[in-house]
């Protein structure tokens, strides 16, 4: 079976994660220091606070924005991963949800600014498959950038927000951070992430461990830890390498199928492609999904819109959302994928397409 993603692993992140384990420091260390100092550099913000996955880097970046629970409203679009409308909720925050851009499928900022109210606290617009959602977005309002498919790529936001899950185009086993220039909101994060803890168990450590400190909010066991950073320093010296072999399997794509019945979105120059989504026609969508896993190859679907789920069936699904969700396809794409694997997607998706 061919998979949909797959992380790309050599003999160097395991000699690093094999240096932690023998150094006897395994938590939050370091090793996450160095990795917070290296990608906050090549981000280009001035502080990256590590967590233990995306979900708590959103989560953290809306609770430093101070959301008055049950009055707030949070702008996200309706085709995305359940956790950026999910945080919302962590907050008390009333979700509201916007549509999507056809060629992009990133959130429609025409119709952000058709949903702004005196409530609204906060906008999550998704780097949808790694393609940058910047766009005119209002400036008096804080943008919290899901950048979960577009680690270090073109950023925009106000807050931005990685995940380092085992498929995304910077690896860790688990993980995300927050990147901000703001220090107040950066030493708020960092306390929430360690359950409220003004100073870490590292920082306490270097001189003499101290048992003292101070808890001044509820927090959350959100901190990181040295093993998964170590992996992450490795993936960050391979991330050049690791984008360009999906650039180059993303441009094949686009090669062999601008003539085949499928619809392409939109290209970018700083495309993560962490994800390469196609479109086919909607009621061909599962029989042609049915006839690629026959195949041995793995597809899936990117996303079902987030109004399709019990917790916000009263909100109304986007037009465009709606449209466009039923039509869609990824196909895979890793950075260790093979030609001769990409040639048997290529070839089973004619034939399924053909019906056969």
């Amino acid at each position: 079976m061919i998979p949909l993603l797959k992380p790309s692993c050599t003999d160097e992140e395991i000699e690093a994660v094999t240096a932690v384990l023998r150094s006897g420091w395994w938590g939050n260390g370091p090793v996450c220091e160095e990795f917070e100092r290296q990608v906050a550099e090549r981000a280009g913000y001035k502080y990256c606070i590590t967590v233990n996955s995306a979900t708590a880097a959103l989560h953290l970046a809306l609770k430093s924005l101070d959301i008055a629970w049950g009055y707030h409203e949070v702008i996200v679009p309706a085709l995305t991963f359940v956790s950026t409308a999910l945080v919302a909720s962590y907050v008390g925050a009333r979700v509201v949800f916007a549509d999507v851009v056809p060629g992009t499928l990133t959130i429609d900022w025409g119709d952000v600014l058709q949903k702004i109210t005196k409530r609204t606290k906060a906008i999550i617009p998704v780097d949808y498959a790694g393609y940058p959602a910047d766009g005119h977005f209002p400036s008096w309002i804080p943008i919290v950038e899901d950048a979960a498919h577009n680690s270090l790529g073109e950023h925009y936001g106000d807050i931005v927000c990685y995940s380092f899950h085992p498929v995304k185009t910077l690896a860790t086993g688990d993980g995300g951070a927050i990147l901000t220039n703001d220090p107040d909101q950066a030493s708020r994060c960092r306390s929430l992430r360690w359950v409220g803890i003004d100073r870490s168990t590292w920082e306490r450590q270097e001189k003499r461990y101290n048992w003292d400190y101070d808890i001044r909010e509820v927090g959350y066991k959100y901190h990181w830890n040295d093993i998964q950073a170590a992996i992450g320093l490795v993936q960050l010296k391979r991330l050049s390498e690791m984008n360009l072999r999906r650039r180059v399997i993303a441009d094949r794509y686009r090669i062999a199928l601008s003539s085949s019945r499928v619809e392409l979105c939109d290209d970018h120059p700083r495309h993560s492609n962490h994800l390469f989504p196609i479109r086919v026609d909607a009621d061909r969508r599962n029989e042609i999904i049915d006839r690629m896993l026959q195949r041995g190859i793995s597809v899936g679907v990117h996303y079902k819109p987030l109004t399709y789920y019990p917790m916000w069936a009263n909100h109304e699904t986007p037009p465009v959302t709606y449209r466009e969700w039923r039509r869609l396809i990824s196909l895979p794409i890793f950075p260790d994928m093979t030609d001769e694997e990409q040639f048997q997607v290529i070839t089973g998706l004619e034939e399924a397409l053909k019906g056969r």
